[in-house]
């Protein structure tokens, strides 16, 4: 065995290059002996094979016209003087264990590139996208269908929503399809797909498809695509509800994000994105029982919920409020106070409309020094309400008993006598109400007249 000094690899004793680094092995063996000196050969011919210098000793008296030199195989065949050969020589058509390694794994590299961008490309394809948009909704996998759906920001729709909606639609099965891009449809941005189906109980039907290439990218280098939902949506759908109520959509609650505005008639409007469909809604107003229903989307264009309830709790509250506009109202009067006594009763809208009735009313309550009537204290008592909720407004009338507490001033031939009595009716008193803030505000009120 022939151990390389280059590298220390064992090779065949008849190997001439390291099997490992191409290291030329024969040097290692001419290494190890020189040229012999010429001294030494005279001295080896003299002692050994009987030559000599003079031509007359040797033997025969012949006289040896060449020089015998020793048998070089000992040496590996070469001279000891021979010039080294360059190692890029030596090592030329022999690759090492290294070089074999790097080739292979650059191969490989290859390889897995060229799967990764073929498997991307078929996976990521508009075509591939087509296809499987159209069997998960064939297999009512509304999962998948939702998440290949390009989807306005800010849309309401979740997926919870989808699949609800999508579940109460009455759908036949379908038992086979063919997806087929249609012609002129390569645009950059958009792709249109033809699907051809078969439905249990209405044989063949069509279904047209536009993909629309994403901003973003999957994988850092394959296009996304998304299948449009122009058609399959109703972008901001309004729904008006009364003011200051919760409202909610297959369960899911409008927030203030969702609402465009509050109307001084006491209603809001909110503005969703839906698919096209059935969709259900509960509406909570203060003081009424909570709504609940249905709308279609695909038949009307907007929805408006107007007319709701009053609950018990809420016909009370509203009873309390009607008294409490009354009495404040004469109270205030009675006692000539000015409006900013009894503006906060009224919505920000109508406040000011109220100002002269209320003038009026307090003219009326005071007397000067020439009256002879001087008013002493009303009461109010035996209220009857009856209320409605119409146009986001809680309406109603109200019937009530009252006594006059008044001082009666009349001249005689004696003088001027005075005399307490007392005077009993009814009042009827109109109002209706809106929510505002935190709380039912007036919206207009007809204030009765008290006769003594």
């Amino acid at each position: 065995m022939r151990v390389c000094p280059s590298c220390g690899t064992m090779n065949e004793s008849n190997a001439r290059f390291c099997e490992n680094c191409g290291f030329r092995l024969e040097e290692e063996a001419a290494a190890g002996h020189t040229a012999p000196d010429p001294a030494e050969i005279e001295s080896m011919g003299t002692e050994e094979s009987g030559y000599h210098a003079d031509p007359a000793e040797n033997e025969g008296g012949a006289v040896q016209d060449t020089v015998p030199f020793e048998d070089f195989s000992q040496y590996g065949g070469q001279q000891g003087w021979e010039e080294p050969v360059p190692q890029s020589t030596r090592t030329a058509g022999k690759l090492s264990k290294l070089q074999k390694i790097v080739i292979a794994e650059a191969v490989c590299l290859v390889v897995v590139i060229i799967a990764f961008f073929a498997v991307g490309n078929n996976k990521y394809s508009a075509q591939s996208v087509a296809e499987n948009y159209f069997d998960a909704f064939a297999s009512r996998d509304w999962k998948t269908v939702y998440g290949l759906l390009e989807l306005p920001e800010g849309s309401f729709m979740q997926e919870s929503q989808f699949e609800e909606m999508m579940d109460k639609m009455q759908m036949p099965e379908i038992t086979n399809y063919t997806v087929r891009g249609q012609r002129g449809s390569e645009e950059e941005i958009v792709r249109n797909f033809s699907v051809e189906y078969s439905a249990t109980g209405q044989g063949t039907s069509n279904m047209e498809l536009a993909l629309v290439r994403q901003s973003d990218k999957a994988l850092f280098f394959f296009d996304v695509w998304k299948v449009s939902t122009e058609g399959m949506l109703s972008e901001g759908y309004p729904i008006t509800v009364p003011a200051g109520a919760q409202v909610a959509v297959d369960g899911i609650r409008l927030t203030d994000e969702y609402r465009t505005e509050s109307d001084s008639d006491g209603m809001d409007t909110y503005e969703i994105s839906v698919f096209n469909g059935i969709h259900s809604i509960s509406i909570a107003a203060p003081w009424c029982e909570v709504y609940q229903g249905e709308f279609d989307t695909s038949l009307d264009g907007s929805l408006t919920v107007s007319s709701m309830t009053l609950s018990e709790a809420g016909e009370s509250a509203l009873e309390a409020k009607m008294q409490e506009t009354l009495e404040t109202f004469y109270a205030a009067a009675m006692s000539e106070a000015d409006y900013s006594e009894v503006e906060g009763l009224f919505t920000a809208d109508t406040a000011g409309d109220y100002e002269t009735e209320y003038n009026d009313l307090k003219d009326a309550l005071n007397s000067d020094v020439n009256d002879y009537y001087t008013l002493n204290k009303i009461t109010f008592d035996n209220f009857q309400c009856d209320f409605y909720v119409e146009q986001g407004a809680a309406s109603g009338s109200m019937e009530c008993d009252y006594t006059v507490d008044y001082t009666y001033r009349y001249d005689s031939f004696s003088g001027t006598r005075t005399e307490n009595r007392t005077s009993d009716s009814t009042a009827y008193m109109t109002a209706s109400f809106v929510y505002e803030g935190d709380t039912y505000k007036l919206q207009d009120v007809s204030i009765p007249t008290v006769w003594w």
